[in-house]
């Protein structure tokens, strides 16, 4: 009859791994399951273990390492069990792919947490043995606990030292780092560290074999015989195996460093405050622009926010969203760590779209708590995830069309407006994030208009906001509600505001990972013209959430555009018919349909649609895009320049090569100010700044056919202005701007005062 101490924990490993399987997202075999067991059954694993082999003076080393290593195995199956039982009641996203996941991961970090045990209990039972030490028990949790705390620690430390955030761990496997960043791919990594710790568990195996407990001192290794010295040999490989995947952890892909790092990406640029890294094959005028980029906004956010930010600043920005994964942890979320005043970033168009915000984020480190330079309790150790982003998104708000204030009023008006005391606790991540930033941002502005920056401060820096502005959280709340009130909105907000931010967060959809994996992989496939595999994709993506209404209308523009056009036309019509369906979604769906009608010749019934769109769309950028597709639709002379650049034909997709080639034609044979907007914005967008403004000056001598149009000029000649250090083109915009004329007059206001501040800060001595 096995000892006590296998039973009991292997209870305690099936109600613990079926406790967790009842919260969303952890209801069978996948990563946040994994996750889950890989820090509680080791060292379940291990107690159990070391427990039975202290006190049992029969066992063998090798004995009691092959119990541990059993121990483990019947731990993960427990573990597994359970979460197929979970899968059987919600549904399971991915099996085969799951289990072999959960196998690299938690499965082989419960083996190794049953090998521990056994290494702790032979410890211990030297102790007892040898040296009379009473406190077995203590001693044993004491021990098997030293492995995992000590790895997490581990870590802890290099994610404090350094710029990554994920981390590879023994006993869990691997720990993206980040909540946001849905597609969790921890590639070759995750194989070769695996293959260290199984060098690992082979090495203990090897020289257990040829290990004899003594009665009165520590163990005898016996190399009389030539297969004993044989064992020792193989241990001693296995041990330098695993010691050579421990040391070569950084090219292998284990951990970074910021040196590594820097190494990597190879090229730096030292500004007035920002020291820049960036990949070495970035040109030299993009270069520079990425340190004039960081040194403006520091100083535009620390006037934000009234105050002094760090003297200095290092921001990395890595060649894409794959190579930043690879290096630091994050793919598509961006990252700041305060206390390092450092900040990770994907390289993008001048200005970069979230520099501001990160460094708001270091920027704030200034009043932060703690060591880590944050907002939360028990200084910083608990973050508050609401006021840590709230603040970044109000000291730096985007330039979308509805301010944040905007949108917060617009999600009262539907009654998805949460309680704020609900956005500034740890409910902030069971949120959409978009809903969750904004709503903060929103928050902390009021706070920062009605009682001061100060206030925002003395907040984010462990004062109690209720003691702070002499309100509770009700009458705060209801304060906020009132100030909402009385902001105007546009007529179709509220709609644009239910498809924005009614859908639920990562914890509330179905198979997420595996789902978004497949539709990226779908997006990869259609874009290298594989349709039938994006067909196929877009379809199992659908087969594990049928309510992805992304994956839905993807799959119904690739049948109408290259497979079967009767089925996707179908699929594309029944999507903008249903009025569940997100307001968005049907809108895209119904461009959709219109790009093909454009491509067929139908000219006239895709003009009628565009037009359509365009006219109760808040989003200033698609409105103007469905403009000028609307536009080419009725001129001819336009349509193919338009059509290269944003539509393509029957068989590729848009080539902004055919769309140049198709440009020039038209600007030398009639210059359109839709035309000379057209070359400039796209001239700006490949970094050539001074032909991009004259030929956004051109566009502007002429009348612009959509006042969209006129006010996207404006700000990209601004941006060009920026560029350039042209202070006298920069005056002049603003002075135009702000006249009687200005060209943003009946728009929401959102994307006028982000072109202002763009203007201001471009315009203040650094």
């Amino acid at each position: 009859m096995p000892p006590f101490s296998y039973l009991l924990f292997g209870i305690l490993t099936a109600l613990a791994t079926g406790a967790v399987g009842f919260v969303p997202l952890f209801g069978g075999p996948g990563y946040e399951h994994a996750l889950a067991t890989g820090l509680l059954v080791p060292t379940f694993a291990g107690l159990a273990t070391a427990l039975d082999v202290s006190k049992n003076d029969t066992l063998t080393p090798l004995r009691a390492v092959g119990r541990g290593v059993l121990c483990g195995l019947a731990y993960a199956g427990v573990a597994l069990g359970t979460a197929l039982l979970h899968a059987a009641r919600v549904g399971i996203c991915e099996l085969w792919g799951a289990l072999l996941y959960f196998g690299l991961t938690a499965g082989a970090g419960i083996v190794l947490g049953g090998a521990w045990g056994a290494v702790v209990g032979e410890v211990v039972s030297y102790l007892v043995r040898v040296r009379g030490f009473r406190w077995r028990k203590l001693v044993v949790v004491f021990g098997v606990l030293a492995a995992p705390l000590g790895c997490i620690a581990l870590s802890v430390y290099r994610f404090y030292t350094s710029p990554m955030i994920f981390a590879f761990d023994p006993f869990v496997g691997y720990f993206s780092g980040t909540l946001y960043d849905t597609v969790i791919d921890a590639g070759n990594a995750l194989l070769t560290y695996r293959f260290g710790s199984l060098a690992t568990l082979v090495a203990l195996a090897l020289f257990a074999s040829i290990a004899t407990r003594q009665s009165d001192s520590w163990l005898r290794f016996d190399l009389s015989s030539p297969g004993s010295r044989g064992r020792a040999a193989l241990g001693l490989l296995a041990a330098a195996a695993s010691l050579g995947v421990y040391a070569y952890g950084e090219k292998l892909g284990h951990f970074s460093t910021p040196e590594s790092i820097a190494k990597d990406l190879g090229g730096e640029k030292h500004g007035n405050r920002c020291d820049v890294v960036y990949p070495s094959t970035t040109r030299e005028q993009e270069a520079n622009l990425l340190v004039k980029d960081c040194d403006e906004e520091i100083v535009a956010v620390e006037k934000a926010m009234g105050t002094s930010g760090p003297p200095r600043v290092r921001a990395f920005f890595f060649r894409d969203a794959t190579d930043k994964k690879r290096l630091m942890g994050a793919a598509n979320t961006y990252i700041a760590k305060p206390w390092r005043r450092e900040v990770y970033l994907q390289l993008g168009t001048y200005p970069h779209p979230v520099l501001a915000h990160e460094l708001a984020h270091v920027v704030a480190g200034s009043f932060g708590r703690g060591s880590f330079r944050i907002a939360g309790d028990l200084g910083g150790i608990l973050p508050n995830p609401g006021l840590i982003e709230g603040i970044a998104v109000a000291a730096a708000p985007d330039d979308e069309d509805l301010t944040d204030a905007q949108w917060a009023a617009a999600m009262m008006k539907i009654g998805i407006l949460p309680s704020m005391q609900r956005v500034f606790s740890f409910a902030f991540l069971g949120d959409a994030s978009s809903k969750s930033y904004t709503l903060a941002g929103a928050f902390i502005s009021w706070i920062g208009t009605t009682r001061g920056w100060e206030t925002v401060r003395a907040w984010y820096g462990g004062g109690d906001i209720t003691a702070l502005t002499a309100k509770d959280w009700p009458s705060l709340d209801r304060e906020f509600r009132t100030h909402l009130e009385g902001i105007a909105l546009p007529v179709e907000a509220e709609s644009f505001a239910r498809a924005k931010f009614a859908r639920p967060g990562i914890f509330g959809r179905k198979c997420p990972h595996v789902v978004d994996a497949l539709r990226h992989e779908a997006d990869v496939c259609r874009d290298t013209q594989r349709y039938e595999e994006a067909i196929r994709l877009y379809r199992e993506a659908l087969s594990k959430d049928a309510a992805d209404f992304v994956s839905q209308k993807e799959l119904g523009g690739v049948l109408r555009r290259h497979g079967d056009k009767a089925q996707g036309k179908l699929d594309l019509e029944r999507l903008v018919g249903t009025e569940s369906v997100p307001r968005t979604i049907r809108d895209r769906a119904e461009e959709t349909l219109a790009d093909a009608d454009f491509i067929e010749g139908s000219f006239e019934l895709a003009a009628q649609r565009y037009e359509k769109l365009a006219a109760h769309t808040v989003d200033e950028d698609v409105a103007r895009t469905l403009e000028v597709k609307a536009l080419a639709a009725q001129l001819p002379e336009a349509r193919p320049s338009v059509q290269a650049l944003l539509l393509g034909d029957e068989k590729r997709g848009p080539n902004v090569f055919l769309g140049g080639i198709e440009l020039g034609a038209w600007h030398a044979e009639a210059r359109s100010p839709l035309g000379s907007y057209l070359i400039g914005r796209n001239l700006l967008n490949h970094g050539f700044i001074e032909a991009g403004a004259k030929a956004l000056d051109e566009a502007l001598e002429g009348t612009l056919p959509t006042p969209r149009l006129a006010r996207e000029t404006i700000r990209q000649r601004a941006i060009a202005a920026c560029a350039l250090s042209d202070q006298e083109t920069l005056v002049r915009l603003r002075a135009r701007i702000e006249s009687d004329a200005d060209p943003f007059s009946g728009a929401s206001g959102g994307r006028r005062s982000a072109t202002l501040r763009m203007i201001a800060r471009c315009a203040a001595p650094n």
